[in-house]
């Protein structure tokens, strides 16, 4: 990844805790990329939800003028569908915008593009789908000069390698917008987080914990703090995991790597079962949260605790039957599959089918995989 790149990766996980930077992370992106003006497009699926953009310069400062309200009020309209489209694309994969089945003369006479075209300068775009969530669907458009007849073939290569990290730097800022929405103040809700969350520098040090991340670290049962406040584990070879996996973290945020989440199960001397770590990047250049920082967001999970879930929206979600809801329940609770058999009066390949079934249906390849979706679905927030 080029200068460009890591100054893209800079600006982008700044938006995880600040999403008014959204304008400067597009910016920087567009310039990776060589394209002209980006949108980013935010659904949620369910009722009452708007959609929500965010847009670069070219097409914010456009947006704010009367032709752009005109176009946002009357022509912004006929964009649904090229989003719909994407809505059915796979993920992280850029499509051009003649993919839709249209000639080019076709899409370039569009009142929408036409438009666009005249007062922007933007022609070709490449649009793509930013995640396979069911309860959210993320994608963004980037619009290339009305002087290039394709979309560069570079321009693909340069997006896939920032695609990770803007999927990233959304899912964390909704954890953060949510606490925001309900609590006013980002560090003092993190303790209605019934999740371990602490918030590290890339050398490991803590410098935010809620209740729960305290709770588990006095504990000493895996994961500790050090002496000097650096966050480890009681396993050497665990512990250089996990400060390697933060110090690499951090430094995306930096924009000087490009790990953009890492998932680390860490063992527990009591004979418990092991604690699962979620680390990913985060930056927060307006001090909302102390003195500014830019390290890494660790979620500590302990299965012993996992909050009552409603799984009936999970379930809901991804299409599991009844019986699959209660066995996704017992997943979540730790058991075994010879219990969850013993639960169900069933046989255990029966309760092993159905296990499969469910992290199928789910999209994940663990048991730890499913609980981590579990809690991303349903943030465990009270």
């Amino acid at each position: 990844m080029d200068a460009r790149g890591q100054r893209a990766l800079e600006q982008i996980y700044d938006t995880a805790v600040n999403p008014g930077s959204w304008r400067r992370a597009l910016d920087a992106t567009a310039t990776a990329v060589e394209g002209k003006a980006i949108a980013l497009v935010i659904r949620g699926n369910r009722a009452g939800v708007k959609d929500l953009t965010m847009m670069s310069s070219v097409y914010l400062d456009f947006s704010r003028t009367p032709a752009g309200w005109y176009y946002g009020a009357w022509l912004s309209r006929m964009q649904k569908q090229d989003w719909d489209f994407l809505q059915v694309q796979p993920p992280h994969e850029p499509i051009r915008d003649l993919a839709t089945g249209l000639p080019a003369e076709v899409l370039d006479s569009r009142k929408d593009y036409a438009f666009l075209r005249r007062r922007t300068g933007v022609s070709r775009r490449l649009g793509i789908r930013l995640n396979t969530d069911s309860v959210w669907f993320d994608a963004m458009s980037i619009g290339f000069d009305r002087n290039q007849i394709n979309v560069p073939v570079s321009a693909s290569e340069r997006i896939r390698a920032l695609l990770p990290h803007l999927t990233k730097a959304l899912e964390i800022g909704r954890v953060f917008a949510l606490l925001r929405a309900r609590y006013n103040a980002a560090l003092a809700a993190l303790d209605h987080v019934q999740a371990g969350v602490a918030i590290a520098l890339p050398d490991g040090q803590v410098i935010v914990k809620n209740a729960e991340a305290e709770r588990i670290l006095r504990l000493k049962d895996g994961i500790l703090l050090s002496a000097d406040g650096r966050l480890g584990a009681s396993d050497p070879e665990i512990h250089s995991k996990v400060r390697t996996h933060i110090h690499e973290v951090g430094s995306t945020a930096l924009g000087q790597a490009s790990l953009h989440e890492s998932l680390i199960l860490v063992a527990r001397p009591s004979g418990l079962r092991p604690l699962l770590l979620d680390v990913g990047p985060i930056s927060d250049s307006k001090a909302e949260l102390e003195k500014g920082l830019d390290g890494a967001l660790v979620t500590i999970i302990d299965p012993e605790r996992i909050p009552y879930l409603r799984l009936d929206r999970f379930a809901a979600l991804y299409g599991l039957t009844n019986a699959e809801t209660d066995v996704c329940r017992w997943i979540a609770d730790g058991a075994s599959v010879a219990e969850i058999a013993e639960r169900r009066g069933t046989s255990p390949t029966t309760a092993k089918n159905q296990v499969s079934a469910v992290l199928a249906k789910a999209g994940v390849g663990s048991r730890t995989q499913l609980i981590r979706l579990i809690l991303r679905v349903l943030p465990p927030v009270v």
